[in-house]
C-alpha cells in the first residue's frame, strides 16, 4: 500500500506540533488531513478487499459509520496532543498526569469502538474478510501514529 499521501499529511499536522503552537489555521490544516487519510483509507480498502455485491452494499454503509466513531474518538487524541503542544515549555507533574490519563481514556474508547464495530462487520463479513479489514486499518493507524510521533517532541 501506498502512503505517500498520509504521510505528506501528517507531515502538515507535525509540522506545526513540532513549532508547539497551534491556530485555528493549524486546526482547520489538521482536519483537510484527517479527510484525506480516510479517503486514503477507503482507497487501500477497495484495492485490498473483495466483496460479493450484497457485501458491499452492507459494508460501505457501516464502514463510514466506523470511521466517524473512530474520527470522534480521535479527536480526544488531537485534543491530548494540542494541550501537550500548549503546555509543552511549562510542563507540570499535574499536567503531566492530566494528559496521560486523557490519552489511556481515548485509548479505551477507541478499543471499545473497535470492539463493537467488530461484531457488527462480523454480521455482514466471514470472518476472514473482517480479520483482513482491521490488519489494514491497524497498518493505516501504525503509519499515521508513526509519522504523528516523529513530530512531537519528548516529554522533558
Amino acid at each position: 500500500m501506498k502512503y505517500i499521501f498520509i504521510f505528506m499529511s501528517i507531515l502538515l499536522m507535525s509540522a506545526h506540533l513540532q513549532a508547539q503552537t497551534l491556530n485555528s489555521e493549524a486546526i482547520a490544516d489538521i482536519s483537510k488531513s484527517r479527510q484525506m487519510i480516510n479517503d486514503k483509507r477507503n482507497t487501500a480498502l477497495a484495492f485490498n478487499m473483495t466483496f460479493t455485491e450484497a457485501e458491499r452494499e452492507a459494508f460501505w454503509p457501516l464502514y463510514s459509520q466506523y470511521r466517524e466513531a473512530m474520527t470522534n474518538v480521535g479527536t480526544r487524541k488531537l485534543d491530548v496532543i494540542v494541550d501537550y503542544a500548549a503546555h509543552y515549555e511549562e510542563m507540570t507533574e499535574d499536567k503531566a498526569a492530566d494528559l496521560l490519563r486523557r490519552y489511556m481514556i481515548y485509548e479505551e474508547q477507541a478499543l471499545k469502538v473497535k470492539q463493537l464495530y467488530i461484531e457488527k462487520f462480523q454480521r455482514i463479513l466471514p470472518p476472514t474478510k473482517v480479520t483482513r479489514l482491521f490488519q489494514i486499518e491497524n497498518r493505516m493507524d501504525a503509519a499515521v501514529s508513526l509519522k504523528l510521533s516523529e513530530g512531537i517532541p519528548l516529554m522533558e
